[in-house]
């Protein structure tokens, strides 16, 4: 199972914070839609219908039936009442005013629009985009990548992405295995061991997609924009915001993987594997 599930999250947090907790499930709510965070979890429904590629088959075997179950499993509106409950018990009541007192300001407001924009954007296009904008800022030698780099940092998105990522991995072909829709044949410590081991190529792939993503996202923002948004996001507390959703966002993908996998049986392959 995976190792920091949210309730193990949870206790850590509890024994760390100093603040009540935050229990106003309507208050989460509204921090949810201020800081944009509904949208980015609505966005998992997009990247999983894209096709089953952590069992490694082709996006075309299962077709429309895959679609069909991942719009299911991943429903939005489920997934986005699963946040609201797992931050009612987890978040400060000082983290979330501190991350509301931000992102409901003139600033705030505008990277979230730009943001939330890029979530629900094409990924092909998003990656073909943003990649000519970063073959363009390292030619000219652009302070803006040093500071999408340094926004990546402040928020600890790579080591966080790793292990998360890993976990989901392990727990979506361990269920794959067990419904017999993976020819696979490892215990969980192997197959464990085997995705740590590919952890640098991770790290590279998932620091170069930050990158391209940052510069799709905020190709329209001003660079003093950004030097005030990276400012903020090297507060310690801006850092437990992060440290929570992205907790919390990983355990919803989790959670809705593993079911996934333990359902492909009811699938059959539309083309020849």
């Amino acid at each position: 199972m995976i190792i920091n599930r949210i309730i193990s999250f949870a206790a850590a947090v509890l024994v760390t914070a100093s603040s009540a907790f935050a229990s106003d499930e309507d208050q989460i709510r509204t921090f949810l839609k201020i800081t944009g965070f509904d949208v980015a979890i609505e966005s998992i429904q997009l990247g999983a219908m894209a096709g089953p590629g952590m069992t490694g088959e082709d996006p075309e075997v299962f077709g429309r039936q895959w679609q069909d179950l991942a719009r299911e499993v991943f429903e939005p509106d489920a997934m986005v009442e699963d946040a609201v409950d797992m931050l009612a018990a987890v978040l400060p009541q000082d983290v979330l005013d501190h991350g509301m007192a931000f992102y409901e300001s003139p600033l705030g407001q505008r990277l979230v629009e730009v943001e939330n924009e890029s979530h629900m954007a094409d990924d092909e296009v998003k990656y073909t985009e943003g990649a000519d904008i970063v073959a363009r800022l390292l030619e000219s030698g652009d302070l803006r990548l040093q500071i999408y780099k340094a926004m990546g940092d402040a928020i600890g998105s790579t080591d966080v992405a790793i292990r998360s990522l890993i976990e989901i991995q392990v727990r979506y072909l361990m269920a794959a295995m067990a419904a017999g829709a993976s020819d696979l044949e490892l215990d969980e410590d192997d197959l464990r061991g085997i995705l740590l081991s590919q952890s640098d190529l991770m790290r590279e792939g998932i620091e170069e997609n930050s990158l391209v993503s940052n510069a799709y996202a905020y190709r329209a923002v001003d660079e003093a924009d950004l030097i005030d948004y990276l400012a903020a996001l090297q507060d310690p507390r801006m850092g437990q915001v992060y440290e929570i959703l992205n907790a919390v966002q990983f355990e919803i993908m989790a959670n809705r993987y593993e079911t996934m996998a333990s359902r492909l049986d009811e699938l059959s392959p539309e083309t020849e594997l």
